[in-house]
């Protein structure tokens, strides 16, 4: 297996680690509600455990930002566009470095937000499905971003108070919805993106 394979693979691992914390951060809060409360919130002053979740995150985010020097060095070797994908890969790299800080700083402290890093994510899948757009053998994966794009930017429209749908009631179910279009697609393309080095420029 080559280094830049092995590094975009760790992009599999980021839905995984990210559904993987909250559900177990969750755990230990009996009276934690999926529908009516952020996902922050588990690492927030009224969690029981709030260190799982924010060292969990932190991992989390060290695994995203890593990830994408593997998914720039897919981009190079399998023929992609090199600017798109280059911005694409930068895109991912800040957001792991939001999610970092979302873990140092937990809310309500202001820089939880990582001043707004972490909105990079919503534009990287439609930049790398441009890098790769046209090319053989990737037009489903191209599709797939370009649709993954679509509907992160739906939902986070909403999340920022398009259509006033959001409300304390259901708050949670919302933001998992939005976690459902910002997470999957990463580890998706990494598989793809993996298996398909792997499988051109095997390690002798």
């Amino acid at each position: 297996m080559r280094r830049d394979s092995l590094l975009v693979w760790l992009a599999v691992a980021v839905p995984i680690l990210y559904f993987g914390v909250m559900l177990a951060a969750a755990a230990t809060w009996p009276a934690y509600s999926h529908v009516t409360r952020y996902v922050s919130e588990l690492g927030g002053p009224e969690a029981p455990n709030p260190r799982l979740f924010n060292f969990g995150i932190m991992i989390m985010g060290v695994v995203c930002a890593v990830s994408a020097a593997g998914v720039l060095g897919a981009v190079r070797r399998l023929g992609g566009r090199i600017v798109p994908g280059t911005i694409a890969a930068l895109c991912i790299a800040l957001f792991g470095v939001a999610m970092v800080m979302g873990g140092m700083f937990p809310m309500p402290d202001p820089r939880h937000g990582a001043f707004g890093l972490g909105f990079a994510m919503v534009f990287a899948p439609l930049l790398l499905g441009f890098a790769f757009a046209g090319r053989p053998g990737f037009g489903g994966l191209a599709a797939f971003l370009f649709a993954s794009f679509a509907l992160m930017l739906a939902t986070m429209s909403v999340m920022m108070g398009v259509g006033q749908l959001v409300t304390r009631a259901n708050v949670g179910l919302w933001q998992r919805a939005n976690a459902l279009a910002m997470f999957p697609w990463i580890g998706i393309a990494g598989f793809v993106l993996a298996r398909r080095l792997d499988r051109e420029a095997p390690l002798a």
